[in-house]
């Protein structure tokens, strides 16, 4: 009975051994980086991102209805699968001095993802696709610190392969 009664403590105590290895794997497993797909399109020379949960599709630029005395980033208007969306450019919104000309017609839109925002955002070219660490994300950089209160939608950069990313929330962008 003695030795039952110790064979069935070390099978305690190898069975805690167990489970605080297992839990200890699972905590480690929880800790493991959160993962971010951006969506990343040139502008001019640098390159910009925007978090693939806020882009609906990527289509090719439709034909644009301006609108009258709209901000000078609004380029217009255009009809998407029978949406009438706003169509915005970046480079404007952005002041940018350098030509960031885009041909329309070669040109595509990222349409958002918002069920209040009916708006696209024309790029040059089909955006590509990447995904970073959260942590790859910088947003202490002081220059994003010290944004005006209208800019506040540059939510970090990401440096990826020696390149810089600039990170913005578009709807933010939009909304303000």
């Amino acid at each position: 009975m003695e030795i039952e009664q110790k064979s069935t403590q070390t099978a305690s105590w190898v069975e805690k051994a167990e489970l605080a290895a297992f839990n200890q794997d699972i905590a480690e497993k929880r800790q493991i980086e959160e993962r971010e797909v951006l969506v990343v399109f040139p502008l001019g020379k640098e390159k910009y991102a925007i978090s693939i949960e806020k882009v609906k599709e990527v289509v090719k630029l439709p034909p644009i209805a301006p609108i009258p005395q709209s901000a000078d980033y609004i380029l217009g208007v255009g009809n998407i699968r029978g949406n009438v969306i706003a169509i915005t450019d970046l480079a404007r919104r952005l002041n940018l001095d350098y030509n960031t000309d885009i041909d329309l017609a070669t040109a595509f839109v990222i349409v958002l993802k918002d069920p209040n925002v009916h708006a696209g955002m024309i790029v040059a070219e089909v955006p590509d696709t990447i995904v970073v660490n959260k942590s790859q994300i910088n947003t202490s950089a002081a220059v994003i610190k010290n944004l005006s209160a209208s800019d506040q939608f540059i939510k970090g950069i990401v440096k990826v392969d020696g390149e810089m990313i600039i990170l913005i929330d578009i709807l933010e962008m939009i909304e303000n």
